[in-house]
This record gives structure tokens, C-alpha cells and sequence, in this order.
């Protein structure tokens, strides 16, 4: 039965949730209630904050000052399509919310009339960051992005007008300007610029679908109690160190129906690592409790003396800056390659394009891959380009259609955002190039067939390829799936942008040479 507490709730969710673009006769239908009913639960949110007061025909069209909800409010979709999204993570950033935490916000961001930020994201991010329940915003009552997205958007831009901006944030603020319809233009543009073309696109095959835990609950619980104990205790640690943890859980089972012990075998190391990535998808454990190291290497940065210390610091002052060159990408794009050795030989041509490079040392881990997919949904780019590079043989196949299928599966990228690119080796390439005969491959496993079906019996090595002709095959592709004509023009700054900071390092030298 519901009552009238209920009611009264159902009528303030609805309100919360259409505000913005119905009228009160229009939710007064939706909730089965009159339009008196809805104006006064209305009023009631309105004065606490948690939506925008209502101006009505009379009411004054001049901003107004108002202390509401940091949630009645929100960042457009259109800020992030025209300017890159807000990086939490720079320095920049951080320097900002610093300077709020002791100052505050000095001028409150600019909203409209239906709740969206024009004029001061930056500031309602940090706000947000900083854990702000309220925050004094200036609402403009002309203004509505539902009623005129067009003069929204313009009016978005005019505030952003001093702003520094990346060459392909100015390219979509001119497409602002070429009315009518301004949006739609400015989505197009991006949809165009970040269409992938002249590269060999990597079709995924099936469905990377994880089991349901039924047999082995028992062992997953003892998992999920051992890892987040020593999570908590001691911080992350790896699959191994779970694994002994678990060897000194009394009367523990790998299986539930079978009731065979769980003991130090192969086996049942495979049963944990396996279990270990199903509960970190499924949230039970967090990422971070395991680390993915391998063989780390500690090195101290020591000096024999305080004179060497001294020269070291003058010759690296102010050097070692690179910019951003991909900034004005309209895609995120990434390197993945097979083995360490490799990713050796491409270090050079990953740093001329500043392009995040993850050696996945065979089938990559769960961590690389969902830190790959953060990287990509916080640069707020169009499409998660992949570039694979791996051998020519079964697993090497494999690995580009199962590194897809868990970005797009396990992990929530859409299809039609996710492209995956094979730069070598291929099966033309090794019909192309000037390889010896390749050797036949492993003959046991379902992957073995699939490929002998499609190849033949012949696989071949990323060594086989000579390093300068593989540098050249992956820098081609790489220019392939990036628009050059941007990533000169960032070029060209970081070179300008070099040239002062020579002249601003040379006039420290020699004001610091001179005392």
C-alpha cells in the first residue's frame, strides 16, 4: 500500500529528475497530481538548493546569486566536446584546488536557467574534487541549453575566450562560429577527424564472457577475505603471495561439489590467478591489491659530492620538457607490444609521438588494461585506438582479439569507440618481407586450428623482422591512424616553446654565475 510519504517522496524524484525540461503541468501528469501539488514540492527543493529556482514571465532576466547543491548543477557534454575534459591529475589542476581550498571561488561559475555550467567548469570541478557540499553560482534566467543549445554553446565559447587552448580546441571553436545548427557541426567535425583510415583494422572475433562462481564459492570467499585483510594491513601484493595465504586456510576446498583439498599444486595456483582477475571485474577485490610487477629495479640517484651534485643540477635546469603532441588528437591511441625485447627497439619511435607504449610480456594482465581504458575515458576522446604489435602464430593473433575483446567486454568501451590495429607482424607482411621460412607452429589447442585454417602451419617471430624495418612498419602506422596536420602543428610549439626556454635558462645561469 503506498502512502502518503511515499507519494510525497515519488513526487520530489521525479521533480529532481525532470526539473530541467518539464513543466510543472507536465510532471503533474507524469505523477498523477496537480500543478499546485508539484509547485509546492518544487518550491520546497528550490529552497534547498537541490534544484534552480523557476523564473517566470516578470520575474528579473539580470544573473542573480544563489548557494545551491553541488549536484543541482552540472558540467554540458558540449564543454567536453569542444575543450578537452578536465585532467584532475596535473599539477596545474592540483595548484588550482589549492588555491580555492584557502581562497575559495572568487567569481561563481556562470550557469543557466536549466542548470548547466557555461562559464567556470575548472572551478565547479575543483569544487567537486575538493568534496563541496554547496557552491554559490550566478544564474543567468535568459539563458537555457534545453531551449537554445545553439546560443548555449555560443555563449560557452565567448567565456572561454582567454583561455589557452590546444590547436584542436581552437579548430572546433571555429566550427562554433559557422551557424546555424553549431552543435551538430561541432559533433560531425569530431566524428569525421577521428575516423581511422589507411591502416589494417583488426576485427574482434567472438565474446569475452567471464564465468558465473558456482563450484569454486567456497575458494572465491577464502579470496576475497585473505586479499582485502592484507590489502588493508599492508597494502597491494601479487597473485603468489594470495596464493601461500590461502595454503594456511584451515579445510579449504578448490571445489565446493568435489570437495578435493585446495594444496601447493599447479593446479590450484591456476584456480586462484583465474579467480582473482573474475572478483576484480566483479568489484568484490580492488584493483590495486594486486600489483603487476616484475623484477623491479631500485636505483638511487647518489652523488660523490656536492660540487657534482651542483653541476648535474645546472646542466638538467630547465631541460627535459616535452610537450604534449597528441593533444589534439581527435582519437586516444596506444601502443601494446608483445615482449620487452621489442618495446626496446620501439622506445624510440613510441617517444617521437609522445605515444603511451604497455609491454603486455605475452597476454597482458587485468591492471595495464584497465588502466589503459582510464587514460582513455579521462582524455574525453572520440575512439580508443590500439596499435598491437606481436608475433605471427596462434598466441600472437590471439592477443589482439583477446586484448580487444576484454577492453570492450570486461571493461564497458563500446564498439563503435574501440578500434584495434595490427602493425605486425601480418600475414602480408610475412608474405611481403624478406623473411626466412617460418617455423611450424605448436600443434595442440583451438587457437592452433583457427590459425591453420586461416595461415597454414607457418608462424613467424617479431625478431624476424629486422629492427629498422620494424621501426618503420610501426611508424607508419602510427602516422596512419593520427591526424598529421595536428601533430605537426604541436610540433612546431614545442619547438617555439623550446626556444624559450633556452633564453629563460641562459638568464638564470648567468644571474646565478655572477654572485
Amino acid at each position: 500500500m503506498t502512502t502518503r510519504a511515499d507519494k510525497a517522496d515519488q513526487i520530489r524524484r521525479t521533480i529532481l529528475h525532470h526539473w530541467r525540461t518539464h513543466s510543472d503541468r507536465q510532471l503533474a501528469e507524469i505523477t498523477h497530481g496537480t500543478p499546485t501539488t508539484i509547485g509546492k514540492y518544487r518550491r520546497e527543493l528550490e529552497d534547498k538548493g537541490l534544484i534552480l529556482p523557476r523564473f517566470e514571465n516578470g520575474h528579473p532576466s539580470s544573473p542573480c546569486l544563489r548557494d545551491v547543491s553541488i549536484f543541482a548543477i552540472k558540467s554540458p557534454e558540449e564543454n567536453d566536446k569542444v575543450y578537452d575534459p578536465v585532467d584532475e591529475t596535473t599539477a596545474e589542476f592540483r595548484a588550482f584546488m589549492d588555491d580555492i581550498r584557502i581562497h575559495g571561488i572568487i567569481n561563481p561559475p556562470g550557469v543557466s536557467a536549466d542548470g548547466y555550467v557555461f562559464d567556470g567548469n575548472r572551478r565547479y570541478a575543483a569544487a567537486k574534487a575538493l568534496g563541496h557540499k554547496r557552491i554559490r553560482i550566478s544564474i543567468r534566467p535568459d539563458v537555457s541549453r534545453t531551449k537554445d543549445p545553439d546560443g548555449f554553446l555560443r555563449l560557452l565559447r565567448s567565456c572561454n575566450h582567454q583561455r589557452v587552448k590546444t590547436t584542436a580546441e581552437m579548430l572546433r571553436e571555429n566550427i562554433i562560429d559557422m551557424e546555424p545548427d553549431t552543435w551538430h557541426r561541432v559533433y560531425d567535425y569530431r566524428q569525421a577527424v577521428s575516423e581511422i583510415n589507411g591502416a589494417e583494422i583488426f576485427a574482434l572475433v567472438g565474446e569475452k564472457v567471464r564465468s558465473e562462481i558456482v563450484q569454486k564459492r567456497g575458494l572465491a570467499d577464502a579470496i576475497v577475505t585473505v586479499t582485502n585483510d592484507y590489502y588493508e594491513r599492508y597494502g597491494a601484493t601479487n597473485d603468489r603471495k594470495i596464493f601461500y595465504l590461502l595454503l594456511n586456510v584451515v579445510g579449504l576446498v578448490r571445489n565446493d561439489v568435489t570437495k578435493v583439498p585446495f594444496d601447493n599444486t599447479d593446479e590450484c595456483y591456476q584456480d586462484v590467478t583465474n579467480l582473482l582477475t573474475r572478483l576484480r571485474l566483479a568489484g568484490s577485490i580492488p584493483f590495486e591489491a594486486i600489483e603487476d610487477e616484475t623484477r623491479p629495479v631500485t636505483i638511487w640517484d647518489a652523488h660523490r659530492n656536492v660540487s657534482a651534485f651542483i653541476a648535474q643540477e645546472m646542466d638538467d635546469f630547465l631541460c627535459g620538457y616535452y610537450r604534449d603532441l597528441l593533444q589534439s588528437q581527435p582519437n586516444w591511441v596506444e601502443l601494446l607490444v608483445e615482449k620487452n625485447t621489442v618495446a626496446s627497439v620501439l622506445r624510440k619511435t613510441a617517444a617521437k609521438y609522445r605515444l603511451t607504449m604497455t609491454s603486455g610480456r605475452g597476454y597482458s594482465s587485468l591492471p595495464p588494461r584497465k588502466k589503459m581504458v582510464d587514460r582513455f575515458r579521462a582524455s574525453g576522446r572520440e575512439k580508443m585506438v590500439v596499435i598491437v604489435v606481436s608475433d605471427f602464430d596462434p598466441e600472437g593473433q590471439d592477443i589482439a582479439n583477446s586484448f580487444g575483446l576484454s577492453l570492450r567486454d570486461d571493461f564497458g568501451v563500446r564498439p563503435e569507440q574501440l578500434v584495434i590495429v595490427k602493425a605486425a607482424l601480418t600475414h602480408r607482411q610475412t608474405q611481403e618481407l624478406d623473411l626466412h621460412e617460418g617455423k611450424l607452429g605448436k600443434t595442440e589447442g583451438s587457437r592452433y586450428q583457427r590459425f591453420l585454417d586461416a595461415y597454414g602451419p607457418r608462424v613467424w617471430e617479431l625478431e624476424a623482422v629486422p629492427n629498422e624495418t620494424l621501426c618503420e612498419i610501426v611508424d607508419h602506422t602510427i602516422q596512419g591512424v593520427l591526424d598529421m596536420d595536428l601533430f605537426r602543428a604541436e610540433v612546431e610549439k614545442e619547438r617555439e616553446e623550446q626556444g624559450e626556454l633556452d633564453f629563460h635558462r641562459q638568464r638564470v645561469i648567468d644571474a646565478m654565475m655572477t654572485r
